[in-house]
């Protein structure tokens, strides 16, 4: 967290409160913050922090209040950066009527529509144009970083095998199903900053407030637009320091902040269960595809695409003397020792290397995979949270970059 003129994001809340630099001077009261000569005004940062609590259910108390105006002031700090990286260098532009579908969409997830969520914000003292802003930002930063790495982010066949592969040796372990706010720090006086900030957190929603709202305001993790679930997870996933924590918990509860390597965690833990017993069952849905030997390189075009089951036909339509036999649903127990060697390791929505015996070529395809009664993720699915993780490192490291090149005054 490279923030000139300030040591560190954890010490934002005094910042807040400190004599202005020489610089800023002359705006006494009214000047939070100066990005690359853009001023963030100390009201910019009231207003955020009040739609930060407004928006997680969270009372403003003054130890609340100080602790979201800190996150606000790091947010808008990002945002100036963003807005600047995505406006002026690569002039991409949000419109009114994007920005309009967002504000719809929120309203419908609140029971409302546009005019009475712009009433209930300002109830509350918060302007609509403060989470307007907010969402361009953040529309104008997914645009720029899926432009920049969207289209050459590849994602290999062995990363996705080598995952599904420790997803499914984990099987056995107990599984949990959690949601996670992650506050990251680096330095020791960090780390206390945000430890004393999650218990604040934890407080708040004590009292009440959403762990989902929380998490969505609060976590920096990627799984905060979620509201903080990472889904059904094995124990041996977790942080070193998370595991202990996590299988002391029953479902419903939340632990007390936790400090690991990268920064202070708060897990709630939603649902929990055992792993399958050594040994269980594995079912397997599978459809074998034969074809002459001499159309071998037809068929491993075919497998290298991971063919869809449902379209399977198709696929190989094109193939001449190609035939697709559906093999239905079994355990591997139940197969040969020739087919459970070659579909070994093969992710659901995947395709066996192409073999020859004789004269025919033959593939298989895993359709489906279930291990112990739980299933597994398909291979869409294991590339598409693959991918989502690199894009989100990605960002994050943009933005780092962003942070250390730019002029950022703070006021001490």
């Amino acid at each position: 967290m490279s923030w000139k003129n300030a040591t560190a994001a954890a010490a934002l809340a005094a910042a807040l409160v400190g004599a202005a630099s020489p610089a800023v001077a002359q705006y006494a009261e009214g000047v939070a913050a100066i990005v690359n000569d853009q001023v963030i005004s100390t009201f910019d940062v009231r207003q955020r922090a009040n739609l930060l609590l407004v928006s997680a259910g969270i009372q403003s108390t003054p130890e609340m209040m100080q602790r979201a105006q800190a996150q606000a002031l790091r947010d808008l700090v990002d945002e100036r950066l963003q807005l600047q990286e995505t406006r002026d260098r690569y002039e991409i532009t949000v419109s009114s009527q994007e920005i309009d579908r967002r504000i719809a969409d929120i309203a419908r997830q609140n029971n409302t529509d546009a005019e009475g969520l712009t009433r209930q914000l300002a109830s509350d003292g918060v302007s609509i144009s403060t989470l307007r802003r907010q969402i361009e930002a953040d529309i104008a930063w997914s645009r720029l970083i899926n432009g920049l790495y969207g289209s050459r982010l590849r994602i290999s066949e062995a990363d996705i095998t080598e995952t599904q592969q420790r997803i499914a040796a984990a099987a056995t372990r107990p599984q949990y199903q959690i949601s996670e706010i992650f506050l990251p720090a680096e330095t020791p006086q960090e780390f206390n900053e945000m430890e004393q900030g999650a218990m604040r957190l934890l407080q708040e929603m004590q009292r009440g407030a959403p762990f989902p709202l929380v998490a969505r305001q609060f976590s920096q993790a990627p799984s905060a637009a979620a509201g903080g679930d990472i889904g059904w997870i094995a124990s041996t996933e977790l942080a070193p320091e998370l595991q202990p924590v996590a299988e002391r918990l029953q479902p419903g509860q939340v632990s007390m902040p936790v400090r690991t390597p990268t920064g202070v965690y708060i897990i709630a833990m939603r649902d929990r269960r055992a792993g399958a017993p050594a040994g269980a069952a594995s079912l397997v849905t599978l459809r074998q595809v034969t074809a002459p030997a001499a159309r071998r390189s037809a068929l491993e075009r075919v497998q290298r695409r991971a063919p869809n089951c449902d379209g399977l036909e198709n696929s190989v339509s094109g193939i001449e003397g190609a035939l697709v036999i559906d093999l239905g649903q079994t355990t591997e127990a139940d197969l040969s020792p020739a087919i459970r060697e070659r579909i070994s390791g093969v992710a659901a929505g995947s395709a066996s290397p192409v073999q020859v015996e004789a004269e025919q070529a033959s593939m298989f395809v895993v359709c489906a995979r279930q291990t112990g009664g739980g299933g597994l993720p398909s291979r869409q699915e294991i590339e598409a949270r693959l991918r989502e993780q690199e894009l989100s490192m990605l960002a994050e490291r943009y933005l780092r970059n962003l942070r250390r090149e730019a002029t950022i005054i703070t006021r001490q």
